[in-house]
């Protein structure tokens, strides 16, 4: 059953504790308090895995991280993978609160997160709508992403304005379209913040368009869920098919993917929830991931095009002016950051959602990285995590 108040279903989760033995040393002489470095499990799900050494990474500053940074505490970190060189080189897992309604106190059960757990995306899942995007464009259900938004709803016509008919799908995906949209500055517990709003209508895709342009299109950059989810519906529409559907045949499927599952929303289930809360195993976030690093391919089969890969990972509006941290730019439905660690710039591009969900690319360290947790009052330590130890040990 679908819940009603999709995004007002979050959890805080609580400080979690690391288990582990006594001092021991691991299998290449570094002492470990409570962590032994083990090399991820080869399993049957198209990953090849490798210990640290044989791509070359340091194992030092990942003992510090978990011997160290973890000792005390998970920090709400659920689970942290690297890939490098296309090897599964690090995975490992702690235990949490899953997110839960309101009225439990944001709190789900507890679990002991592993690489089977399903996991919420969040905001994260805007990087596959954008992806799916793509793959329309690809099949030419579209021309590309320059044709304009409204040709996509022509029952909706009477919404249109002269601003309005500048937007395209373009502007959609940088989240540039200049639609009044209050989704940052509210609360999302909040019954005016928009993105609830939206959630909430049996009209959803009309409560979007409705809204009066107050930017120029691809002018100012503002966080919008409305955006992604014309961006959804237009991929519904040129498939003739839901974006659950087509990304299953289209997607998933030739990455190996088998369980997952998109949210519609709840008072109009003809409509996907495509800025949200897609479910999947880190696994298979981190697929997604190297999929992009090699430019659409996994496995050498081509499932996106290098050009879709290379276009919307690269930046279109500059973030330098709107205080988000960790950010220098947007791309199409990705975030764009250089990390700078010993005087080095390591470009990274990356998938982010709610509470640390993140997808990061390191396209000069050819490497892939996944975090989950449940950060959701708190900032996550995604950033710092990855500046600390995961860059210094691939680097």
């Amino acid at each position: 059953m679908v819940p009603k108040q999709i995004l007002s279903r979050i959890l805080l989760s609580l400080i979690l504790f690391l288990t582990g033995a006594c001092s021991q040393t691991d299998d290449i002489g570094n002492q470990a308090e409570f962590y032994t470095y083990q090399v991820p499990e080869q399993v049957n799900d198209g990953w090849a895995t490798a210990h640290m050494h044989d791509v070359e990474a340091d194992t030092e500053p990942i003992l510090e991280m978990m011997n160290g940074y973890f000792r005390d505490s998970s920090r709400d970190v659920h689970g942290i993978l690297i890939v490098k060189n296309r090897k599964l080189i690090f995975e490992e897992y702690f235990p949490g609160y899953d997110f839960g309604p309101p009225e439990t106190g944001w709190k789900g059960p507890y679990l002991d997160f592993d690489r089977d757990t399903l996991h919420c995306l969040h905001s994260a899942t805007k990087s596959f709508t954008s992806a799916m995007l793509g793959i329309s464009i690809d099949l030419e259900y579209i021309s590309d992403e320059h044709e304009k938004m409204f040709h996509y709803f022509p029952e909706y016509n009477h919404l249109m304005s002269t601003e309005k008919h500048q937007i395209s799908v373009q502007h959609l995906l940088a989240m540039c379209s200049g639609l009044e949209w209050n989704e940052g500055d509210l609360p999302l517990t909040d019954d005016l913040n928009d993105l609830i709003r939206m959630i909430r209508s049996p009209d959803p895709i009309g409560y979007i368009l409705q809204k009066p342009v107050i930017h120029t299109p691809g002018t100012t950059y503002y966080y919008s869920g409305g955006d992604t989810n014309l961006v959804g519906e237009i991929v519904h529409r040129v498939a003739g098919m839901n974006i659950d559907y087509l990304s299953r045949e289209r997607l998933f499927a030739p990455l190996g993917i088998t369980n997952f599952y998109w949210i519609y929303f709840p008072y109009n289930q003809n409509f996907v929830y495509c800025s949200g809360d897609l479910y999947l195993r880190p696994r298979d976030m981190a697929k997604f991931g190297l999929m992009f690093l090699d430019g659409g391919l996994w496995k050498g089969n081509r499932i996106i095009s290098e050009k879709w890969t290379r276009r919307s990972t690269e930046q279109y509006i500059s973030l330098a002016d709107t205080g988000i941290l960790n950010a220098d730019a947007y791309g199409y439905q990705w975030w764009i950051l250089d990390y700078l660690v010993n005087d080095q710039r390591i470009h990274s591009y990356s998938a982010r959602g709610w509470g640390g969900q993140q997808i990061i690319v390191l396209p000069e360290l050819n490497a892939v990285l996944v975090f989950t947790g449940g950060n959701y009052n708190t900032y996550p330590p995604v950033h710092h995590i990855v500046r600390t130890f995961i860059i210094p040990a691939i680097l």
